[in-house]
């Protein structure tokens, strides 16, 4: 199956008139550090920003912060945040607020925990770094850069596709940005 995607640059102008067809996410499951089932009923009924990352990735950790603003802007409306990460569930507990064994990581990217789902690429230890059990999300996804996110409606079709993150100093200017193309597609 070809996975076809139109990448937009940038947070502007996100209800572009190029897309005329709907292209739908992969078919996947799996199971976020919060023990959440993600598969086609995750998507149902919400709008679900997906960001590809992976740890050391230096605009992938500055989005984290604005993300974490972002799912508390949002917080009680049908929007949601899944953060898939290119490593094992031991790596990714770094960044989760529940587990405050190891705040190192944290601190040497200079980023905070993620207070959306995580979701592990790498379902068993072992598979640390071995690219061909690790990416397969990334693969399925088409994803080429990081981070590498989507915006997914209710119904699991793609929106839009973006490849970066901003990286303003103001980081304020971003969030509104965000909040802005968030609004535009729950009306």
């Amino acid at each position: 199956m070809t996975l076809t995607l139109f990448l937009f640059i940038g947070l502007t102008n996100t209800k572009t008139a190029f897309a005329q067809s709907v292209f739908k996410i992969p078919s996947f499951t799996g199971k976020t550090l919060g023990n959440k089932t993600v598969d086609s009923l995750y998507f149902k009924d919400k709008l679900t920003l997906i960001s590809f990352f992976y740890i050391g990735c230096a605009p992938c950790m500055r989005e984290i912060p604005v993300l974490n603003r972002l799912q508390k802007h949002y917080a009680g409306k049908p929007v949601q945040l899944l953060a898939i990460g290119s490593h094992p569930p031991a790596q990714l507990a770094v960044f989760d607020p529940g587990d405050s064994s190891n705040t190192e990581t944290i601190t040497r990217y200079r980023t905070e925990k993620i207070h959306y789902d995580i979701l592990p690429e790498c379902t068993d230890e072992s598979t640390s770094g071995n690219a061909s059990r690790c990416f397969t999300l990334s693969r399925l996804f088409g994803v080429n850069a990081y981070p590498t996110s989507f915006v997914v409606n209710g119904k699991g079709e793609i929106l839009m596709t973006t490849e970066g993150f901003p990286m303003r100093e103001n980081a304020e200017e971003t969030f509104q940005e965000m909040v802005k193309m968030v609004d535009g597609y729950l009306k």
